[in-house]
């Protein structure tokens, strides 16, 4: 839900310079509470986005390894 709403806000041009202007982060509080009951702040939605930057450049480090291979519908099929 919350990468939904912030690539929405990003449509709307509510990203600028590479920081979310504080309307985006206004929508995503509103829309978590109206979904889910769950009262966020700006500061815990900034915190999530950047958790996800760091899980990010995890992935994309082991990714980018010489011999890895993915296999998405063996992941799939075993796990989901």
């Amino acid at each position: 839900m919350l990468a939904e709403v912030l690539r929405g806000q990003r449509n709307l041009d509510n990203k600028s310079d590479g920081a979310w202007k504080r309307v985006a982060y206004n929508t995503v509080t509103a829309k978590l509470y109206a979904n889910f009951e769950v009262q966020v702040t700006w500061e815990n939605i900034k915190n999530r986005i950047k958790i996800w930057r760091s899980w990010y450049g995890i992935v994309s480090d082991i990714l980018s390894q010489s011999g890895f291979d993915w296999r998405w519908h063996q992941i799939h099929d075993c796990c989901w």
